[in-house]
């Protein structure tokens, strides 16, 4: 390609590559670290902006990088804009949706992402010099941050820092959108709702306050770690598994596709714990067979058929990632969990793309049996968590704890019991 011959990127150099795209999961972790001090004080809409805005302004900026190093730089603000305005989004769409919706809709955002995986691809395809193609998406992006602009806040976020009028009057233009003003007068029904305003300190000290969100968030960053290694492992090594680059990134795209849109039955038949364990085991069983060396066809092996399954089932558990660790943190906390849990999974996802690089210098079983092994990891730590199949989101840390159970806290049902509580835990 013309990126590899502008940059000597051959044989002998091609861990330039691979450096190249970890660096973007530098940039996504300091980005993510970062958000996680913007989506909770700020608003999920600010931050998503803001990082739409980053991504938009490094991708034309790149068009022109004179140098490696530079180019790294620019990745490092892709990195950091990309996932500010991925985590944004998705806080921002999940607080809109009813209950029975919310695994559908979640589904639904991860697609239309997938789709514009399949863009890049094309763009990839048809684009023959690989700055157009920075300069291409970079426009792209910024075309995107249109429709942003007219989304209001979720309710529940402006309930919960105490801005009552701000979310009747977005309840009151959804009415009339859906030419329901009449059986949603919000002028008469009372709202029992929790306002917290914390700086970062005071918000991290609810995590050694809550036992089940300390323990629910903790594992949510192991589970994101073992997906994110598993599912950009794949994305980056598709090249060593079939010789076409092209048609095997845009399988695994399509399998993309397919993967977030079997999350909706499956997730509302098992429920989002037995459904991540069910892909989660058909993933070990592909990742196994395709340690063999059998060749279904002159131009496929089952290591390829197999791996291909295994990246479906492994991005089906990336997406109900999403929704679960939504599902499970509360809106007061939701920015936080979320961006941090997706730190931890630029983690896992810059060591994942070094562990295709086995491939050149080991048997090509390790690295297959390495994500065999993480996708056992992943078992285990989702077999400690709840499942919040079917509830409402929490809003508050105390939320949390009564829907999991803990007959330390008791459901609050008025808002003179929640004075009380507030008074209790002030």
């Amino acid at each position: 390609t013309s990126f590899s011959m502008d940059w000597n990127i051959y044989c002998e150099t091609e861990t330039k590559l691979s450096t190249a795209s970890s660096f973007f999961f530098v940039g996504a972790f300091l980005g993510l670290v970062f958000s996680s001090a913007i989506f909770d004080r700020f608003g999920r809409k600010n931050g998503a902006l803001a990082g739409n805005f980053i991504a938009a302004l490094a991708t034309i900026l790149a068009t022109w990088v004179p140098s490696f190093e530079l180019l790294l730089a620019v990745r490092v603000l892709q990195g950091i804009g990309m996932f500010m305005n991925l985590t944004g989004v998705y806080c921002w769409a999940v607080e809109f949706s009813p209950t029975h919706l919310r695994g559908s809709l979640s589904a639904f955002i991860l697609i239309m992402w997938s789709m514009g995986y399949i863009l890049i691809v094309c763009i990839g395809y048809l684009v023959p010099y690989w700055n157009y193609i920075f300069l291409t998406t970079g426009v792209l992006n910024i075309l995107m941050i249109i429709p942003l602009t007219f989304y209001p806040i979720s309710p529940r976020f402006a309930l919960v820092k105490g801005r009552e009028d701000e979310a009747k009057s977005i309840l009151k233009s959804f009415a009339k959108a859906c030419d329901n003003e009449d059986a949603l007068d919000v002028d008469k029904i009372e709202l029992v709702y929790t306002t917290i305003v914390q700086n970062y300190i005071e918000q991290f000290k609810d995590f050694k306050k809550y036992p089940t969100l300390r323990k629910q968030t903790l594992l949510c960053f192991l589970c994101w770690f073992a997906v994110a290694f598993l599912f950009y492992g794949f994305d980056f090594g598709w090249g060593k598994i079939s010789p076409n680059l092209y048609t095997s990134y845009l399988l695994a795209a399509l399998g993309k596709v397919i993967s977030f849109a079997v999350t909706i039955p499956v997730g509302h038949f098992l429920g989002r714990k037995r459904a991540v364990q069910f892909f989660l085991v058909l993933g070990i069983i592909f990742f196994g067979m395709a340690m063999s060396d059998v060749r279904v066809s002159k131009d496929w092996t089952l290591e390829f058929v197999a791996c291909l399954l295994g990246s479906i089932v492994t991005s089906s558990s990336y997406a109900l990632n999403y929704l679960y660790t939504s599902e499970l943190a509360p809106t007061t906390h939701r920015g936080t969990v979320m961006s941090l849990s997706s730190a931890c999974a630029r983690i896992g996802s810059f060591i994942g793309i070094y562990a295709t690089l086995l491939y050149d210098i080991t048997d090509r079983r390790v690295p297959l049996a390495i994500f065999a092994g993480m996708t056992l990891i992943y078992v285990v730590a989702v077999s400690f968590l709840s499942d919040p199949t079917g509830k409402t989101i929490p809003e508050t840390p105390y939320d949390v704890e009564v829907l999991a159970g803990n007959k330390k806290y008791q459901p609050v049902q008025n808002q003179t019991e929640l004075e009380k509580h507030k008074l209790t835990n002030a």
